[in-house]
């Protein structure tokens, strides 16, 4: 039995390899957006998964700022967690902060010099990405009503402040290395009477580097600070990169950033799933995103020959069954079925499916029928 374990195990992990080998890369989209907001052109950088052209699903969106330079790496990451089932696929959206502006668009207003009745600074950064950033990529590509925000040195202060002012608007903020010094602390304020009120939603990831303590102490602090407020609606995580510095930090920060945003998104590998541990992942899946994700033909039937291999005949023939049931023109539902009866020596069982197949299968090429009719050869 620990043989046939270990040699279905060993066909899993070629077809996740095979699978990553065979699959697309992400595509690249320059965009620019005439911002009435800020009165200025500001560009895009956007990747579309894999998949994209070749479905009609709608994925959720993570914005970047310095999308320049944080956007390629990070369509990388999400890629490659996405094919191997850690997230889902993700449109990627690099909001560009060249340098002449970035400081500007970024670091709050310093408190001695706002103007109450005119937005500046990240407020007014903010404004744009919510009225302008926001509607144009939802008008022009398929998204779903989840939305995260990623951000790194200032644009970490800049993902902490959003997700302070506008609360709800991004499920998921990932702050890596954020410049909390800023003003004297001025962020520290305005979260604590976020925290106090519970305005607070969604997963925040926060995390730092091996850096110079004007960086360290205000992040812990900050930690302390979240510690200090628990809340039923917001999820923190922390972390803490001793081997990497300020400016290497962020490809690990938003790996683990992404990781824990959906850390109940895997599914645990290495044991067989039956049917209702599927379904109750998957309707967790839909839940988060607040979208209906169905479980795949082809993992059901990956499963259900999982669960075959050691003899689990209920549980196999629930999962099989359920898979030809709701995927009735796949060839492969069909035949993993017939194949299972067959293993089974439920001969008659096998027959009757066989029969189904021939009627249910459009388009039948006489190849394909002769692959259903050979497995009782």
């Amino acid at each position: 039995m620990k043989n046939i374990v270990y040699g279905f195990l060993l066909l899993i992990v070629a077809s996740h390899w095979s699978t990553l080998a065979a699959a697309g890369l992400p595509a690249l989209q320059q965009r620019v957006i005439d911002s009435a907001v800020l009165g200025e052109k500001r560009q895009l950088v956007i990747y579309l998964p894999a998949d994209y052209q070749n479905s009609q699903d709608g994925y959720p969106v993570l914005y970047l700022t310095d999308g320049q330079s944080q956007a390629p790496h990070t369509a990388g990451t999400v890629d490659y967690l996405a094919k191997f089932e850690q997230m889902p696929p993700m449109i990627v959206v690099g909001i560009v902060n060249p340098p002449q502006t970035r400081e500007r668009d970024l670091t709050l207003t310093p408190s001695d010099k706002q103007n109450p009745n005119q937005l500046e600074n990240a407020d007014k950064f903010l404004a744009f990405v919510e009225q302008e950033v926001l509607p144009f990529v939802q008008q022009e590509y398929r998204t779903l009503d989840f939305q995260i925000l990623s951000g790194t040195s200032h644009g970490g202060q800049f993902a902490i402040n959003a997700a302070v002012k506008r609360p709800g608007l991004f499920q998921g903020i990932i702050a890596i290395s954020p410049s909390l010094y800023w003003d004297n602390n001025q962020l520290f304020g305005l979260t604590e009477q976020a925290l106090k009120s519970q305005r607070l939603q969604g997963h925040l990831y926060v995390s730092i580097a091996n850096e110079e303590p004007i960086m360290t102490e205000p992040y812990q602090r900050f930690v302390e600070l979240l510690a200090r407020y628990p809340s039923d609606n917001l999820v923190v995580a922390s972390q803490t990169f001793s081997n990497e510095t300020h400016n290497t930090t962020v490809l690990q920060g938003q790996y683990a950033g992404l990781k824990h945003l959906f850390s109940d998104w895997a599914i645990l590998e290495g044991q067989p799933k039956t049917l209702a541990d599927l379904l109750e992942k998957f309707a967790s899946r839909s839940k988060f995103l607040k979208t209906n994700i169905m479980l795949p033909e082809d993992k059901a039937n990956g499963y259900g020959q999982w669960l075959q291999f050691l003899n689990r005949q209920d549980d196999a023939l629930a999962l099989l069954k359920w898979n030809r049931e709701h995927y009735p023109q796949s060839l492969n539902a069909h035949k993993a079925l017939i194949n299972a009866y067959l293993h089974f020596k439920m001969v008659d069982d096998a027959k009757a499916a066989l029969k189904d197949a021939l009627n249910s299968l459009k388009e039948l090429s006489p190849e394909q029928k002769a692959q259903l009719e050979s497995a009782f050869t």
